[in-house]
């Protein structure tokens, strides 16, 4: 990027910060539809698959199939962490949890970040702090009523899986920020995903989920979220996320996880006629007010 004027950086930034608010943020209203489909981990599996062998597919015809040793390490971390952990707990919580309350856990991860950053680096900015206070102030006031008058093991369950995840997520950006990058961005990418399917896999047969699977069992609309989820989402938004993390502090690009609420929310509202009242908007103003304050504190 040192060839890059900082004018061209920085709309760069902007695009890529945008493709990861929008596009994750629209993964769990994808998934709500799908889950009426096919099991979890049916439909994790397949969409890393067909990410990971179109992102393959794309470095062979491009030639750029190389692979240094750092790479397994790394692919490793992000495969099991970011991918079957992180997106496994989501779509596994996403049978139990509202949509909008599941987006709303997965806002712990900023918080992770900079405890990370905190303990290991250095102390974040002031203004950092701050806006981490503020996001999380709106996120409380989003919730609401939480996992709602009576909730059941799974739903208890299904919050502390992603709560757990969400550290190892944090953990596994910042170990991959610490290690040098891929030989071929792409290639990682492909062998992230691929490490991810494969565990994914195991975890379907592991519950079961893979018992009477056909393929054909996805409707045509089916059909289109789970291309959604491959093509914009997973070779858009995963690309851009791992550049990020080379570019800018991880608390900075965990943020999406204070936007995606936000996001979720609106598509809920939109899409399938959820409730938005306006403590839930003022919500929302105060969730994005303090993103901005983490942002320009890490300017």
């Amino acid at each position: 990027m040192s060839s890059i004027n900082p004018r061209t950086r920085a709309l760069l930034l902007v695009g890529a910060f945008a493709l990861i608010y929008i596009g994750w943020g629209t993964t769990y209203l994808a998934n709500h539809f799908l889950l009426r489909e096919q099991p979890p981990f049916v439909i994790a599996t397949l969409r890393f698959l067909f990410a990971g062998l179109l992102a393959l597919a794309w470095v062979l015809l491009r030639g750029q199939a190389k692979v240094q040793r750092s790479d397994l390490g790394s692919a490793f971390i992000g495969g099991v962490m970011l991918i079957a952990v992180g997106q496994g707990a989501l779509i596994y919580a996403n049978q139990y949890l509202p949509t909008g309350m599941l987006a709303m856990l997965y806002t712990t991860l900023p918080l992770w970040s900079v405890a990370l950053e905190w303990l290991l680096d250095e102390r974040p900015p002031l203004w950092v702090l701050c806006g981490l206070a503020v996001a999380s102030g709106g996120i409380l006031l989003l919730m609401g009523n939480g996992l709602g008058e009576d909730p059941g093991f799974e739903q208890w369950f299904a919050g502390a899986l992603v709560v757990m995840a969400t550290l190892l997520w944090a953990v596994g950006a910042w170990l991959l920020r610490k290690r040098g990058p891929f030989r071929s961005s792409w290639m990682g990418l492909a062998m992230q995903m691929l490490v991810g399917t494969a565990l994914l896999a195991g975890f379907g047969l592991w519950r079961g989920d893979w018992q009477g699977f056909e393929l054909g069992r996805l409707s045509p609309g089916g059909w289109l979220w789970l291309a959604y989820l491959v093509l914009p989402v997973s070779l858009g938004v995963y690309p851009a996320y791992f550049w990020l993390l080379r570019e800018v502090r991880p608390s900075l690009v965990s943020t999406f996880a204070f936007v995606n609420p936000v996001v979720a929310l609106l598509l809920g509202y939109l899409i399938l006629d959820e409730r938005l009242s306006v403590t839930a908007l003022l919500a929302c103003l105060a969730t994005l007010g303090g993103v901005m304050m983490i942002i320009f504190g890490r300017r």
